[in-house]
């Protein structure tokens, strides 16, 4: 709650609790054996602190359903996370040889990442995101300290007898650890904010950046976000009955994946609700690195290209998908090569392919037809600009896909 900001912002918040991060943050002590394990619940604790930090710069702040969001300005989404790293480490003492003061263990750091995005309630759009991070050692109490060399010093006879009062003195010193690193992420995060605060004011609130895709809305609305528990990908349609394409990563052993569609802007993923739909895998290949998804209903679909003579070195290429997060973004660059490795025909790339443009598709800016399918990039410490597409040549021959004058699919590929 402190430092409180002089002059607040006359607009109220809404911080969900149904919204907060569930998971448990889970940790274990590989200095005692048997090894301890702490379950720490952070939810409500990080919900009261990020209530607590908003409060220093609004007016009003509370803590409800984001049911009730209607009844706020502006809804706080917070994104907390904590995990654990064990470093080497070695105790001495003034004389190197006393085994008392000697000795090599393992030292724990809690690595804390907190992001917290501002959405304008009305819009649902973010209005600002900011994050923050920490990386500090666990300090432990002199009471676990000591409770950790009697029981080396004994050779864990008397764990029994010391291990209740070791876990309680570890225990507490692993909560005042979040809590110190919570406390100063939203601080930080509360000085830049305040630094923002014009977003705030009556002139510009709910002004957000308009999106302004002019000639491009006919190739986004072409293609989906597609989302599974473990994550996120692209995907296209490519059939006006709703068959889609993607990569067999994006879907992983999924029997079905959500989807969402262009016109569904602006929307949460991963939210409980709607506007997702549902398309079920029909056809999966793990080794050529593709899928085939159906959804319900007729849309706009791309063509494939299936010509291998048109894939030249040099011409242009259009990547369309959702890297990072980001929604239905195009990016341009040529065919820099082709290969073909391990039987799999790929294009090369300098277009920009990132997480999340996976399953998207490769479009000859000449044509508008598809000539790949996004799958994977080179690794940033390896090189740049190399991007890499399944040919839709290949995905169509590994798939077996045929279709019909009117666009549509043929047996046997619409089979399961």
């Amino acid at each position: 709650k402190e430092p409180a900001f002089n002059d607040k912002i006359n607009a109220s918040v809404l911080v969900a609790h149904d919204k907060l991060p569930q998971e448990p943050f889970t940790f274990k002590d590989y200095n005692l054996t048997p090894v301890n394990a702490y379950k720490i619940d952070v939810a409500d604790g990080a919900g009261v602190a990020t209530a607590d930090a908003l409060g220093t710069l609004f007016e009003r702040v509370e803590i409800d359903s984001s049911k009730l969001r209607q009844n706020y300005d502006y809804e706080a989404d917070l994104n907390y996370s904590v995990r654990a790293e064990w470093l080497n480490g070695t105790i001495k003492g003034t004389d190197s040889q006393d085994f008392l003061w000697v000795k090599h263990y393992m030292y724990p750091y809690f690595h804390t990442q907190v992001t917290l995005t501002l959405r304008n309630t009305q819009t649902r759009l973010p209005v600002i995101q900011l994050s923050a991070k920490r990386q500090t050692p666990l300090e432990f109490s002199n009471t676990a300290i000591g409770f950790y060399w009697f029981n080396r010093l004994t050779g864990s006879l008397l764990f029994p007898v010391l291990a209740p009062g070791y876990t309680q003195a570890t225990g507490k010193s692993i909560r005042r650890t979040l809590e110190d690193d919570l406390r100063a992420c939203l601080k930080e995060i509360m000085r830049d904010l305040e630094e923002n605060r014009l977003l705030f004011a009556p002139r510009y609130a709910g002004a957000a950046f308009p999106r302004s895709d002019g000639a491009y809305k006919e190739l986004l609305a072409k293609t989906v976000y597609v989302e599974t528990p473990d994550g996120h990908g692209s995907g296209f349609f490519i059939s006006p009955d709703g068959y889609i394409l993607t990569n067999a990563h994006v879907v992983g052993r999924q029997k079905e994946v959500r989807y969402y569609l262009y016109q569904d802007l602006p929307f949460e993923p991963a939210a409980a609700r709607p506007p997702f739909r549902y398309a079920r895998v029909v056809k999966l290949n793990k080794s050529r690195d593709v899928a085939l998804l159906k959804a319900e209903g007729e849309f706009p679909y791309f063509k494939l290209d299936t010509d291998r003579s048109h894939y030249k070195t040099g011409e242009t290429v259009q990547t369309i998908g959702q890297p990072i997060d980001q929604f239905w973004t195009v990016s341009e660059g040529i065919i820099s090569a082709l290969q073909n490795t391990n039987g799999i025909d790929d294009i090369q790339t300098d277009a920009a392919i990132n997480n999340g443009n996976s399953g998207g598709p490769l479009v000859l800016r000449s044509s508008g037809e598809v000539v790949g399918i996004n799958s994977r990039a080179l690794k940033p410490a390896l090189g740049s600009g190399m991007g890499y597409a399944i040919t839709a040549f290949e995905a169509a021959r590994t798939l077996q896909l045929t279709f019909s004058a009117d666009g549509k699919l043929l047996p046997p590929a619409g089979g399961k």
